[in-house]
């Protein structure tokens, strides 16, 4: 080695030339080979991690206007509503190419009537005056038109609060242009409700000139006696009922009229909200948006399984607050009695968490009678679940007391007393496509799909993660690929330098007695020490900058997707952590460099060796 190293410290720019290369082309390498690794562990390590799904929106043909009457205003509003030729269904998702996880579903929500348990609107509010809606004999304080604010007695409750008679309170017959006169000395019966309007007129006129301080309510307004129930289609299965009166006076024999009927059956199921759980039956649980953005999240047991889905098992997952309030524990069987479904909107549109509630009007069939139950069961809950959200306006919410069930175990899930109906939309409509074929399926969709269907995608994040590894794995190999030819070069290069011509050195040493191996040794030592010095702090000084590389800020759009057929929605993306370089890369290269370099080495040496000392004495060296 002694004479190796003598002979490239006399050639000092040759060595120094060689051994900045040298470190410059294990650094290529090993930066190449550390983003590549670093790239494939992170996308391993958290591939389960993510759920690709989409949601679908049905694109209204177009918008029908309407006039509507205010009172307040004394004119008419208009009225927008979306209209729809048809509505799409899930199966018009399926197409060959489609490579679905969890096909397309519309999801219905039942509403459970079960007055045994108490529901979180009661829990909240247990001594609670609900007035919001009343079915209910009333006279007025006064003669007079109801076209504005007008006092009335509540005299008698059919259905809702009892403790509402006797109440004096505000009344307008608000979306009649032409309301008739009532009379103060004449009972009338009608379905009242407060539709969002606050006292208005002469009534409004005299609180606010009153000294005392005063609070500003809302009026009742008369409702509907028609049905409710509607078809698949959306429209409703009974047009008009009695030209569309809703104030009727109230005399001998009214009740056993058709109207006094209808009112009286009204009046049984007033009441039965704060008795109601909504029920949603699903195909799998990552398709409920607050499952997928973890809003909603199991706290005990587990989650409903895919076999469990597919058999249509009676197996629920029950929320949090629910169980408490029942005394009810895991594995515990929770009844259910349905009588409403609705597959417009979602239950958390309807049944907030903060215990309000939205109530359906014309809970009847058309012939009048009360809607029954259609469907009892009894499901065993697998899992309670709890909620984390921010804020109780989101669409996507949860339902209070919601219950999460297979939708296969459903019976009657086809539309039995459907209440509401419409079309696909993001809280209802969704599936799970593999990660990463985002593309794949927008570009078979363009081919297959239809036009109205808006589809929004969440992944959590993947798509970008994905393209910003697949961006850094280009340059890796790019970088990976450079050093590595560069590496072949220098060593092919600098090996005839300090091996091919040192032949005629280990001519005279050989010549002078030397063994072969010795001869071999003295040439290649210090060869193979500047392979190791060099290749070690090129691969360390590799490593130490890819581990400086972030993988996930590399990724960026260079186009407007805006009014592209599919939306990837950036929210509640997951964090990940990249995963730490483990010095793999540098041992890696090291020993790849090492083993060409002294392959090489060692082939020209033997070579050389085998060459006879005085033929290569003989010979003119350049």
């Amino acid at each position: 080695m002694k004479n190796s190293l003598k002979q490239m410290i006399r050639t000092p720019v040759r060595t120094t030339f060689f051994l900045i290369l040298l470190v410059f082309a294990s650094l290529l390498m090993t930066l190449g080979s550390g983003i590549w690794t670093k790239g494939k562990q992170t996308m391993e390590q958290y591939e389960d991690r993510f759920i690709t799904i989409g949601t679908v929106r049905q694109i209204p043909d177009s918008f029908e206007q309407t006039l509507q009457w205010n009172a307040e205003t004394r004119d008419y509003d208009v009225i927008k509503k979306a209209q729809y030729t048809s509505f799409h269904s899930p199966e018009d998702m399926l197409f060959p190419e489609a490579e679905y996880i969890a096909e397309p579903e519309q999801r219905a929500f039942y509403i459970s009537y079960v007055p045994d348990y108490l529901m979180l609107s009661k829990s909240l509010n247990p001594n609670m005056l609900i007035m919001s809606s009343l079915i209910a004999e009333f006279s007025p304080m006064e003669n007079c038109i109801p076209n504005e604010s007008v006092k009335i007695q509540i005299t008698k409750v059919i259905g809702g609060d009892k403790r509402m008679e006797g109440v004096v309170d505000y009344f307008c017959d608000h979306r009649n242009p032409n309301p008739k006169m009532l009379y103060k000395n004449k009972t009338y019966v009608a379905v009242l409700r407060h539709g969002g309007v606050y006292i208005h007129g002469k009534a409004y006129d005299e609180l606010m000139s009153s000294k005392n301080e005063v609070h500003i309510g809302l009026e009742y307004m008369p409702d509907s006696l028609e049905s409710g129930l509607m078809q698949a289609d959306g429209n409703r299965l009974e047009k008009s009922f009695q030209g569309g009166q809703q104030i009727f006076e109230v005399t001998d024999g009214f009740y056993e009229t058709d109207a006094g009927r209808r009112l009286l059956n009204l009046g049984k199921l007033e009441t039965i909200w704060q008795y109601c759980q909504p029920v949603t039956g699903t195909n799998k649980t990552c398709l409920l948006m607050p499952f997928y953005n973890r809003q909603a999240y199991i706290c005990e047991g587990r989650d409903i399984i895919e076999e469990e889905y597919a058999a249509g098992s009676k197996v629920c997952l029950a929320s949090e607050t629910f169980m408490k309030n029942n005394g009810l524990s895991l594995g515990d069987q929770v009844k259910v009695n349905l009588i409403y479904t609705d597959r417009k909107i979602n239950a958390g549109r309807k049944f907030f968490l903060d215990g309000s509630l939205k109530f359906y009007s014309g809970m009847i069939d058309t012939s009048g009678k009360p809607l029954e139950i259609f469907e009892i069961s009894e499901y065993t809950v697998v899992g309670i679940y709890d909620t984390n959200v921010g804020s109780t306006d989101s669409i996507f919410n949860m339902g209070a007391d919601e219950l999460i069930v297979p939708m296969e175990s459903i019976e009657m899930r086809n539309g039995k007393n459907l209440m509401d109906c419409g079309a696909m939309t993001d809280t209802t409509s969704s599936f799970q496509i593999p990660n990463g074929s985002i593309d794949r399926f927008l570009k078979d969709w363009t081919e297959h799909g239809t036009e109205n269907l808006e589809i929004s995608f969440y992944d959590g994040g993947y798509s970008k993660l994905k393209a910003g590894i697949d961006n850094m794995r280009n340059l890796s190999l790019f970088l990976f690929l450079s050093g590595l030819i560069l590496t072949g070069l220098l060593l092919f290069f600098f090996s005839h330098l300090f091996i091919t011509q040192q032949a005629k050195r280990t001519a005279v040493e050989r010549a002078l007695g030397m063994k072969k191996i010795q001869c071999g040794w003295s040439v290649l030592s210090g060869f193979i020490l500047l392979l190791l010095l060099g290749s070690i702090i090129g691969s360390l000084a590799g490593v130490n900058i890819s581990e400086k590389i972030s993988l996930r800020d590399t990724a960026e759009s260079y186009y407007d997707n805006t009014f592209t057929v599919g939306t990837i929605i950036d929210e509640n993306q997951i964090e990940v952590e990249e995963s730490e370089n483990k010095n793999d890369s540098a041992v890696f290269c090291t020993f790849l460099i090492i083993v060409s370099g002294m392959g090489i080495s060692f082939v020209k040496m033997d070579i050389s060796l085998k060459k006879e000392p005085m033929e290569l004495l003989s010979v003119k060296q350049d």
